[in-house]
């Protein structure tokens, strides 16, 4: 693996050395000094936000929809004082896309006796958890008896998911997003082509990337217009990445989003290999987010809980800090490096973090 020498970067995996920002007067960012040695976190504990390195973003008052700012009218605004906020792809010349309340379609799931995508639904609770059948909350069951946090985590990914394409949209000025594994649309939460559109209006490109026929059949039926489409595709498929280079324009940066999607590929189907192709094939500038279940805090817990989902018929493989690492592999890391998913850049809607069993981390070329 190739060890970088400037600062922001990805721990090399022999000592696990990362450069840490440090705050300066004046400047939003900068880079330390030394490269220092850094592990993971022995035991997660909450964390004082940090004051200089993060991006404009997140001075928004946000909550309880993550990197969405606080409506300033009173109006169509929900029991909690805030407005849920969707935004519909208004594609045409000239036309700009607009903010509005969008009418949740009564889906079928399909007849898969288990869904991932609708096992993580069942995980965020309601209103999500209506599109969950009968043997997907057994999984939930099955696991909340082992004391695995499954709610925490699913939860934990989402919020992260959302912190992580705001920054590239808003802070980093990226208009084109590949989210691959989006899983089921929300019902009232916000989704990538929401916070896409949001800053960018119709300049906004978004690719959904689903392994799923049913998935992608739900998100083809939840947006509109030509600039937000959905494809059923893998990632370690050619196709995935023609369809990027018919959809983006190669001349500006791609965000590429996979939460919780690589740990469902087996070692053997090579995934680190996967993205490097996808990541190297992409213009200077484009940025991988990601986040991977870990076994690192506690492996028997861990190794117990991919055991029921794998008996359910979900594919499931934590990887270590040192295997996750990889994927970033000539990367410039983007703020804290890689970390747990509610300790990267968390908001004032966060609250306490949470203990989860997961890495996240955001890498630019």
């Amino acid at each position: 693996m190739r060890t970088r020498t400037t600062c922001g970067l990805w721990p090399s995996l022999g000592n696990r050395a990362v450069g840490r920002p440090t705050a300066r007067s004046g400047s939003r960012s900068s880079c330390a000094e030394t490269v220092t040695s850094w592990k993971p976190p022995a035991r997660q504990s909450r964390l004082t936000r940090p004051a200089s390195s993060l991006g404009s973003w997140l001075t928004l008052r946000e909550a309880p929809y993550e990197g969405l700012a606080r409506p300033r009218g009173r109006r169509n605004r929900g029991p909690d004082g805030l407005r849920p906020v969707l935004v519909t792809p208004v594609v045409g010349r000239g036309e700009r896309c607009g903010v509005a309340l969008v009418n949740n379609a009564i889906y079928q799931p399909g007849v898969h006796p288990i869904s991932s995508a609708r096992v993580a639904h069942a995980a965020l609770g309601a209103p999500e958890d209506r599109d969950a059948y009968i043997a997907d909350t057994v999984v939930i069951d099955r696991l909340n008896a082992i004391n695995f946090p499954i709610e925490t985590n699913t939860r934990a990914t989402r919020a992260f998911q959302l912190r992580a394409v705001t920054y590239a949209v808003q802070t980093l000025g990226m208009h084109q997003v590949l989210d691959i594994g989006p899983g089921l649309p929300p019902h009232i939460m916000a989704d990538t082509h929401s916070i896409a559109s949001l800053y960018h209006h119709d300049r906004a490109r978004v690719l959904y990337a689903d392994v799923d026929p049913v998935v992608t059949t739900h998100w083809n039926m939840w947006v509109t217009g030509t600039s937000i489409r959905a494809r059923t595709l893998d990632l370690r498929s050619p196709e995935l990445l023609d369809e990027a280079r018919a959809h983006f324009d190669f001349r500006h940066p791609v965000a590429v989003v996979m939460t919780a999607v690589l740990d469902n590929i087996r070692p053997g189907d090579y995934p680190h290999k996967h993205v490097q192709q996808l990541i190297s094939a992409l213009p200077a500038g484009s940025v991988l987010a990601l986040s991977h279940l870990t076994q690192d805090y506690d492996p028997p817990h861990v190794h117990r809980a991919a055991g029921i989902l794998r008996d359910a018929g979900l594919p499931t493989f934590p990887r270590t800090f040192e295997e996750i690492a990889q994927f970033f592999d000539g990367l410039l890391a983007i703020g804290p490096g890689l970390v747990p998913i509610s300790q990267w850049l968390p908001s004032h809607a966060d609250g306490e973090a949470p203990v989860v069993h997961a890495y996240g981390g955001v890498g630019r070329k």
